[in-house]
């Protein structure tokens, strides 16, 4: 009896060089581990790209509603005089606008003139837009023709918030004809003789409403004496 090793060996030639059924089954289960591995990996890089981009966003609306804050803490008594000689500080605030000068600018190193205006934003949108330009020495007429000829638009400009359903402003402080603190849709230093104390900004996006205060903190009620010395 003799042995056929030359077709042995080329049997064994074809086992070795194949793979058996328990190979490729744990081959494939190591393949989708790793894929499901990677894809969860992945998830998990997107959800915390998507958080810091989120904190990110949510740090920069704080940032310009800190920034305004401090430029409307920071409204000064720039006084000026009207056409019947009577000194008055400057301050114009009305539901869609107000305005005042502020040595806390955003973007100088000098005192600036401030308007904060509701405007028209997209898709029948409202936004709220901070502009700053220097006052230098303005007049009335002077700060009146900046607004009116869009001059204060040429400053600097951030914009606080957009796509608002609606958004106005309300003012809070003190009456001398009514010797107490009220709460006034238009407020301007020439019939006031004073800065107010708070401002509020009343906004409304969807089916939210929503409430901010910024708070004057150079204020006094003994200002109504100026025109008296």
């Amino acid at each position: 009896m003799s042995l056929d090793l030359k077709g042995s060996s080329q049997i064994l030639k074809y086992s070795k060089a194949g793979y058996t059924l328990l190979e490729v089954l744990v081959a494939i289960i190591i393949f989708s581990s790793m894929v499901v591995l990677a894809t969860y990996a992945l998830n998990q890089g997107l959800m915390q790209y998507q958080g810091v981009v989120e904190r990110g966003v949510n740090f920069w609306d704080n940032a310009r509603h800190l920034w305004v804050s401090r430029s409307v803490g920071a409204a000064t008594d720039y006084y000026i005089v009207d056409d019947r000689n009577l000194w008055f500080p400057y301050f114009e605030g009305y539901k869609d606008r107000l305005s005042y000068v502020s040595i806390s600018p955003l973007a100088t190193n000098i005192p600036v003139v401030v308007w904060l205006i509701k405007e028209k934003d997209k898709d029948a949108k409202y936004a709220l837009v901070y502009y700053e330009i220097p006052v230098y020495t303005k007049g009335m007429k002077d700060l009146e023709r900046d607004y009116f000829l869009g001059n204060y638009k040429k400053g600097h400009s951030i914009k606080i918030l957009d796509e608002l359903d609606e958004l106005n402003f309300k003012y809070y402080g003190y009456d001398f004809r009514q010797q107490k603190e009220i709460w006034v849709e238009n407020f301007t230093g020439k019939n006031y003789l004073i800065l107010p104390y708070l401002v509020r900004v009343d906004f409304k996006k969807g089916a939210q409403e929503h409430s901010f205060f910024y708070r004057i903190n150079t204020n006094s009620t003994y200002k109504r004496d100026y025109n008296e010395q």
